[in-house]
């Protein structure tokens, strides 16, 4: 019983948030591949040297040259698994790190822990019908290797040699990596460069250098790689050879042949001329409201100590981290799929607290104290949060962007301003 106890003692965190998050995904999986995307889980590097045929050339190596429908679904499922458990792992650590630093601050922890698990912007978001199948699940389980790397690696060159490799693989997944969870590895280079408020050169030279291959890395798969096809058709028609999973020719047409411009002159434009996405997300910020409040309350909390501690600000890493959120910024200008944007960018500062908190950074043992302090006073506000925000479904991709906001802006369209 002693040492079931111990190794209880060492995974309880982790079995916890696997446990609870496997079960969300038994539960609450969609059923189907979603059908624009899918294509890309049978294609692979023989047929061009685009980005998204990383997953597809790992399926390879295991289907043989036929990919039967239920098979791709399996694959997707086992991917969503072993993020699970390599998000459930993270956190754990980051748990234990944290309150090894503040034992008093465990329940603001489990807290921000447990809003993440419970909010439309976890994990979940991977799964639901607008989004199973495709690659985000596999970027955010390069960004929680990256953080875990940085939690774990001790020597900062070898740490920062290790979220470049992760990076390149990131964007060999999804060019959206750069926008949407390459600011994940964003995290450990600003917190190694700045940390303790002071400017490390070498090390901010070694995170420059990393951020110019990822940068490079981008460029080359947005503008200089390519496909082995002439035309949408004829790569559809090769790619349904040897799978019976949904093929969509439009999808292929904007991503290897329409290319970024054709996005901007016929896509782009037509969003949000039509589809009022602002005010839809102006709906989706009121819902959430309440945790989105307590980001702003940690982030005030933090640049207040800052300024009592006289640290100058282009010495503060945190400075450089809420720059790095900018990286969403192209994605909702260009991109069409919010939810699928709004999921990371929310979800960001669960990361960012939890990883300054586990590396003992003054200024977010200072922010989470305060936050410590108004859960001992207003206990009901966290709880009646955590409730309301356990209620919505989690973010879709474009129609609708969340279905909770969507079913409150018809209302209020179609009761109060038509």
């Amino acid at each position: 019983m002693e040492k079931i106890k111990k190794i209880w003692d060492k995974l309880s965190y982790e079995a916890i948030i696997f446990v609870a998050l496997m079960l969300s995904l038994l539960m609450t999986r969609a059923t189907e591949l979603q059908g624009w995307s899918s294509a890309w889980s049978a294609m692979d590097y023989s047929m061009g040297s685009g980005s998204r045929l990383l997953i597809g050339s790992i399926y390879r190596l295991f289907y043989g040259d036929f990919l039967d429908y239920t098979v791709a679904y399996k694959y997707t499922m086992a991917g969503i698994a072993l993020t699970i458990a390599v998000l459930s792992i993270v956190l754990g650590r980051m748990i234990r790190m944290s309150i090894a630093a503040r034992p008093d601050l465990k329940h603001a922890v489990f807290g921000t822990v447990a809003a993440y698990v419970a909010a439309p912007f976890s994990i979940a978001y991977v799964w639901n019908w607008q989004n199973l199948g495709r690659f985000d699940g596999y970027m955010l389980l390069v960004g929680l290797l990256a953080l875990l790397a940085g939690l774990l690696i001790r020597n900062v060159y070898v740490k920062f040699l290790v979220i470049t490799v992760l990076g390149v693989i990131g964007l060999a997944i999804h060019q959206g990596f750069a926008f949407l969870y390459y600011p994940m590895v964003l995290i450990i280079l600003c917190h190694d460069s700045f940390e303790g408020n002071r400017v490390h050169v070498k090390t901010l030279i070694a995170a420059f250098i990393s951020g110019i291959i990822e940068v490079g890395v981008a460029i080359y798969f947005q503008f200089f790689s390519g496909i082995n096809f002439d035309s949408a058709a004829d790569l559809a028609a090769a790619v349904t050879a040897h799978t019976n999973v949904p093929v969509a020719e439009w999808a292929l047409e904007i991503e290897y042949f329409g290319g970024l411009s054709y996005q901007l002159e016929n896509i782009t434009p037509a969003f949000f001329r039509d589809e009022a996405p602002w005010l839809h997300g102006l709906v989706i910020v009121l819902l959430l409201a309440p945790i989105l409040l307590l980001y702003l309350l940690v982030w005030k909390d933090i640049f207040v100590h800052q300024r009592s501690s006289r640290v100058k600000v282009l010495q503060s890493p945190y400075l450089y981290v809420a720059l790095s959120q900018l990286c969403f910024v192209p994605m909702f200008l260009i991109h069409t799929d919010w939810g699928r944007h709004f999921a990371p960018l929310f979800a960001m500062p669960t990361f960012i607290f939890l990883y300054f908190l586990a590396k003992k950074d003054e200024s977010m043992l200072y922010a989470y104290d305060k936050m410590k302090l108004r859960i001992q006073a207003h206990p009901w506000y966290f709880i009646l949060t955590l409730v309301w925000i356990a209620t919505f479904e989690s973010f879709g991709a474009r129609n609708p962007f969340q279905d909770d906001a969507q079913m409150l802006y018809n209302f209020l369209k179609y009761g109060f301003f038509q």
